[in-house]
């Protein structure tokens, strides 16, 4: 199989990056916190739940937590783009034929300068955006085989990052947004790291391996990284079992889940005396019957995105290495994350759903009229 080698860097791009990305300031801002070794335990409890995509005797697959937003951050990336280029077939053209037969030559060049300079490279990087957000793949996989000692990052089309999981460092990352003082977002990081404490690259990608997805909690990041972690040292005998698995395609659910708030509806049991809950769900059908317009869109761009991504491939050679371990399959006992409707969902589907495309058509009369 072929593995790609890392490249070395001349000095200058070396002082560049210590300057800046996942350079000592970096890693500062980032509030990167070490973990020990990989060989070693953190004390806390292995959990796997909503990580793992498939594994083995041999090799586990789990995401990078990539997928958080997709969808989301394409379609605001469609926006963009249509927006310029309403500029550049619609505005400029009306601007340029203005200025000509009144000789405004300052605002025929500033319209040209504007469709260069802005407009026209605005509009590439946004559809770059939406094409990459609703074409790409599902999630970027991580590989790891206990029997070689090896770590699989998949980066698209390219060929994956081969990393050695002995000379891993694991760094518990925490993220406060620029609007918070209270919310820091954490994650737990596979890091590369040169003599000098300074992240290795391969060509532009930096050598690090986030594992699954950010959490408000730092012991849940944590189990996260620790069930990797237990499986490489010790084998996937001495994992508990998991809840539930990743898949790589939605369902129609996921559009009307409403972040969530349709949970609330499925894990209320009315039969129960004391059930309590109902509280929570008269906030959320109150909430998603007046924002639900809002929401809505952003999840129908999350379905089609995921029925439109690709599902990752790994090349012959590492799939190769996996069969050593027999079939790779689902953690056993563990339940798809992607839920279908049951009938108790139903009502809250409807009244969220009706009220949305209500202010639907209460917009389009304002165009009718």
């Amino acid at each position: 199989m072929n593995t790609t080698e890392v490249k070395r860097m001349n000095w200058w791009a070396r002082r560049i990056r210590k300057a800046g990305a996942y350079g000592r300031l970096d890693r500062a801002v980032r509030q990167w916190r070490g973990l020990g070794s990989v060989r070693t335990s953190t004390g806390t409890a292995p959990n796997g739940d909503a990580l793992v995509y498939r594994m083995n005797a041999t090799t586990l697959e789990i995401g990078q937590g990539a997928n958080t937003f997709k969808g989301m951050i394409g379609l605001a990336g469609l926006g963009g783009t249509l927006a310029m280029f309403f500029a550049l077939l619609v505005m400029s053209p009306e601007s340029v034929m203005f200025a000509i037969p009144e000789r405004y030559w300052g605002l025929l060049i500033f319209t040209l300068a504007a469709d260069v300079i802005v407009f026209l490279p605005l509009g590439l990087l946004f559809l770059t955006i939406f094409l990459t957000d609703f074409f790409g793949y599902t999630d970027a996989l991580l590989r790891f085989d206990r029997v070689r000692r090896k770590v699989w990052m998949f980066v698209g089309t390219r060929s994956p990052i081969e990393l050695d999981w002995d000379r891993l460092t694991p760094v518990s990352q925490g993220i406060t947004p620029a609007n918070s003082n209270i919310n820091t977002f954490r994650s737990v990081l596979l890091v590369d790291l040169d003599a000098e404490g300074d992240v290795k690259f391969d060509g532009k990608y930096p050598r690090i391996a986030s594992l699954g997805q950010t959490s408000l909690n730092e012991q849940q990041a944590i189990s996260q990284y620790e069930y990797v972690r237990q499986f490489m040292e010790l084998g996937p005998a001495h994992l508990p079992s998991c809840a539930t698995y990743l898949e790589h395609r939605t369902v129609f659910r996921d559009i009307v889940r409403f972040f969530g708030f349709l949970d609330l509806a499925r894990n209320i049991d009315w039969r129960r005396p004391g059930e309590t809950g109902g509280y929570g769900l008269v906030f959320a059908s109150l909430f998603c019957m007046l924002l639900g317009w809002g929401i809505l869109p952003f999840n129908l761009a999350s379905y089609v995105a995921y029925r439109c991504n690709r599902i990752p491939k790994w090349p012959k050679g590492i799939d190769d290495y996996a069969k050593d371990g027999g079939e790779m399959r689902p953690p056993e006992g563990a339940a798809s994350e992607r839920l279908r409707i049951v009938l108790k969902e139903v009502p809250f589907i409807l009244l969220w759903v009706g009220c949305a495309f209500a202010v639907y058509a209460w917009f389009a009369s304002w165009f009718i009229k």
